[in-house]
Formats: C-alpha cells, structure tokens, sequence
C-alpha cells in the first residue's frame, strides 16, 4: 500500500473546491443521479453526503482528461518519443475504487517530480474518510492530479487555455474501477517515460 504523503498539503470531501468549478462542471452540468444507460448500482462502490452518487463512469471521464492533457504535453514538447509511448491497457478485473486512488497516489508522485522541474505547486492530496476511499475521493484526487498538469502546461503556455480538458465525456459502455485503474496505469507509464526524459535533459 503506498503511503499518505504527510508532508505535502492535504484536503478532505467537505469544504473542498478544486480548481473553482471542476466539480461543478463535472457534476452540476448533468446531475447526481446515475446516466440512463447505466446498469451498475450507483451506492455499489461507497456513496458521499457530500457530493451524492459519484460513480466510476465519471471518474473515468475525468481520467481520460489527463492522459489528453499528458499527450498534448507529449506531442508539443516531446515529439520525438511521443510515437514510442506506451498506448495499450492492461486490463484488470474485481478492483475496487480504494486501487484506483491507491495508483492515482502513485500517478501524482510523478505529477509532483513534473511540478519541480517547472516549478509549480506540488498536489494537494486528498485524505479518506473511510478505511477506503469511495468514488468521489477517487474523483477529487484525479481533479487535483489535472489541476496541477493544467498549472504546469499554464505555465509553459501562459497564453493558452486548457479548459478543454475539463470537458465531461459520456460513454456507451459503464466504465469499472477496474477500467479507471487500467487507465491511470497507463498514463503513469507515459508519463514516467515523459518525467524521465525531461530529468536527462535537466541534469
């Protein structure tokens, strides 16, 4: 189990705003209530007073933002190993969101090393209520992991706008812990290439 990082700032569910109006967006614009194509129990995998029924399929959406934001980093500013970058999924199964968060934990330690070679603020990380994390916990730490690679691209781009990549995506097909946590694996094996690569350059 990877560890709490103590050191660096942390957040819990209530009170929190991440980024202004990410959950707004994500959330408010379509409702709490479960997508009509969806079959899965909405409280299956832990429910928030706060923040209402928070289902993987969202998370999803908002994971698949960040590897978005991590490719146009890629394709901007690494060309020539961007063609070499990991692409495929390795598929999981049976997962629980407590996995999902446990590797988006992983994904921000590489998000932090980012951050440093910039120069920008390292990850707020968000602490459970529970002795597991439940979707909206998992949602909330993805937000923060997009928040700060929107800072980071901000700061390389100051006269750009990266609100596309807040943008809510629906899918035919609800998505899993399992499917999210396949995901964050394969943007935390991109960028360890892409962090890699900029720390050669940097030494």
């Amino acid at each position: 189990m990877l560890n709490q990082h103590h050191s660096s700032p942390q957040f819990t569910l209530r009170g929190t705003v991440i980024n202004g109006m990410l959950l707004f967006c994500f959330i408010s614009s379509y409702g709490l209530a479960a997508e009509s194509n969806t079959t899965t129990n909405q409280t299956e995998y832990g429910y928030s007073d706060l923040y209402g029924e928070l289902t993987p399929t969202q998370v999803y959406s908002l994971v698949k933002n960040i590897d978005s934001m991590v490719m146009h980093y890629a394709y901007r500013y690494k060309p020539k190993i961007s063609s070499s970058l990991p692409r495929n999924v390795i598929p999981v199964k049976n997962y629980r969101p407590e996995q999902v968060f446990l590797a988006l934990a992983k994904l921000g330690d590489d998000i932090d090393l980012f951050a440093k070679q910039v120069g920008t603020p390292v990850i707020k990380r968000v602490k459970r209520q529970g002795s597991e994390a439940i979707p909206a916990e998992v949602f909330l730490l993805a937000g923060a992991c997009l928040d700060s690679l929107s800072t980071i691209l901000a700061t390389l781009e100051p006269h750009n706008s990266f609100g596309d990549f807040y943008s809510h995506r629906h899918y035919e097909r609800t998505r899993t812990p399992s499917d999210v946590y396949a995901l964050v694996d394969l943007i935390h094996r991109k960028l360890t290439v892409l962090v890699g690569e900029q720390s050669k350059l940097d030494e």
